[in-house]
C-alpha cells in the first residue's frame, strides 16, 4: 500500500509541477512560481523512481546497486537549488554549485562502490567513511538553502499585508520548515553509515510522509495566483446549480427565451465554458422575469421588497393563467428585481446580477419545496 500511495503522490507531483511549470507566465512574480514548480516536478519523480516497487524494477534492470538511490538523491539536489533560487541567490552562481555538488555525489557514490544484498545496500569497512561523506553532502546541501529560505520568507511573510500572499508565503514557510526536518532525518543515514556501512535502499515511511506534507504545503504556498480563479470557478458552479430552480420555472413558462448553445460534454467544466453558461442563464432568466412582469403589476412588491417576497410575487405570477406579454420597449432597460445589496445597481450579466438572481432562486425553491404560499 505505501508504494501505491508514494507512487500516487509522486505521480500528481510531477503533473501539478509541470503543468503549472508550462502555463505561468509573467516576470518576477512568474519566475519564482516557476522555480516553486520546477522543485515540485523533480521532487515527484524522485518519489516515484525511490517508492520501493520502482527502485526493485529499475535494480533488476539495470545491474547497478544503489542506482534508484542515486537517481533520487540528485533530483532532490535540483529541487532543492531551485528552491534556494527564491532566496535571491544568483542563477548562474546557483547553476555552478549545484552542479558542482551533482558531481560531488556522483563521485562519491561511484568511490562508495555499493553492494546490494537482503534489501539493503552496504559497503564495505575500508569504504564507510566515503558513504558517510556522500550522506553529509545530501544532509548539509539542502540544510543550507532551507534554512536560508526560512528565514527569508518568515520576513516576507511579516512584510506582507493580510490576505491571500500572506497566507501563501505562511504555507509556503511551513513547508521549507518541513523540508528542514525532512533533511534532518537524513542524519541517520549518516550514523548507519559509519557504524555498519548499511544504507537503506528506499525511503522509509517517516521520510515519505514527510516529503509527501512538504511538497504539499510548498504548493499551496506558491500557487496563490490560483487562488482567486479557482474560488470564481466554485462561486460560479454553486451560482449556477443554485440558479436552476427559478430558470427551468421560467423556461417551462417562456421557452422562446432560450439561447441556442452547443453541449461540450466535460469541457463545460472548465472555467470559460462555465462562465458562459452562468450568464448565459442569468440572461434567460432575466429575459423570463421581463415577460413576467405584465402579470406582477406595474411595480412588483410594494416597500423594498427582499427576495422572499420577489420569490412569492413570482410563483404568484407564474400560476397566473395566460401567456406572458412582452415588456414595453423603455422597460426592458429596466432591471427585472431591485439592486438588493448591491447599492451601484449592476448591469445584466455581472457577478452582482448573479447573486441578486441566485438568492431570489433559493428563496424560490424553498416556496416550490412547501408548496406554494400556503
Amino acid at each position: 500500500m505505501r508504494d501505491v500511495l508514494q507512487c500516487l503522490g509522486g505521480v500528481a507531483l510531477c503533473v501539478f509541477g509541470l503543468y503549472r511549470w508550462s502555463t505561468v507566465r509573467g516576470a518576477d512574480q512568474a519566475a519564482a512560481q516557476r522555480y516553486v514548480h520546477r522543485s515540485v516536478f523533480c521532487l515527484g519523480i524522485a518519489l516515484v523512481v525511490l517508492a520501493p516497487a520502482t527502485a526493485r524494477t529499475v535494480e533488476h534492470t539495470v545491474a547497478l546497486p544503489g542506482l534508484p538511490m542515486l537517481t533520487s538523491d540528485l533530483l532532490r539536489m535540483v529541487a532543492v537549488s531551485c528552491l534556494g533560487l527564491l532566496a535571491a541567490r544568483s542563477v548562474p552562481r546557483q547553476a555552478v554549485t549545484t552542479a558542482a555538488i551533482l558531481l560531488l555525489l556522483v563521485v562519491l557514490f561511484f568511490a562508495a562502490d555499493l553492494q546490494h544484498a537482503s534489501g539493503e545496500l552496504y559497503v564495505d569497512g575500508a569504504r564507510r567513511p566515503v558513504l558517510a561523506a556522500y550522506d553529509t553532502v545530501l544532509t548539509l546541501f539542502p540544510a543550507w538553502h532551507l534554512s536560508a529560505l526560512v528565514r527569508v520568507t518568515l520576513r516576507r511573510a511579516r512584510r506582507a499585508a493580510p490576505g491571500v500572499r500572506r497566507i501563501g508565503l505562511q504555507l509556503f514557510c511551513g513547508g521549507v520548515a518541513v523540508g528542514v526536518v525532512w533533511t534532518a532525518w537524513g542524519l541517520d543515514d549518516i550514523r548507519l553509515a559509519l557504524l555498519t556501512g548499511h544504507q537503506s535502499d528506499g525511503d522509509d515511511a517517516v521520510s515519505t510522509a514527510l516529503g509527501l506534507v512538504c511538497a504539499t504545503l510548498v504548493i499551496a504556498g506558491g500557487s496563490t495566483s490560483a487562488w482567486t480563479p479557482l474560488r470564481h470557478w466554485w462561486w460560479s458552479y454553486r451560482t449556477y446549480r443554485a440558479l436552476a430552480p427559478l430558470w427551468s420555472a421560467l423556461h417551462r413558462a417562456f421557452p422562446e427565451t432560450a439561447l441556442l448553445t452547443h453541449r461540450r460534454g466535460l469541457r463545460r467544466c472548465t472555467p470559460r465554458a462555465l462562465r458562459f453558461a452562468l450568464y448565459r442563464r442569468v440572461i434567460e432568466i432575466h429575459d423570463g422575469l421581463l415577460l413576467l412582469r405584465p402579470r406582477m403589476g406595474p411595480g412588483g412588491p410594494p416597500g423594498q421588497p427582499s427576495a422572499q417576497a420577489w420569490a412569492a410575487a413570482v410563483w404568484a405570477a407564474l400560476d397566473e393563467p395566460g401567456p406572458g406579454v412582452p415588456a414595453p420597449a423603455g422597460d426592458r432597460a429596466r432591471r427585472a428585481l431591485p439592486p438588493e445589496g448591491d447599492g451601484s445597481g449592476g448591469e445584466v450579466g455581472t457577478d452582482a446580477e448573479a447573486s441578486q438572481l441566485a438568492a431570489l432562486s433559493r428563496a424560490f425553491a424553498g416556496i416550490a419545496g412547501g408548496g406554494g404560499r400556503g
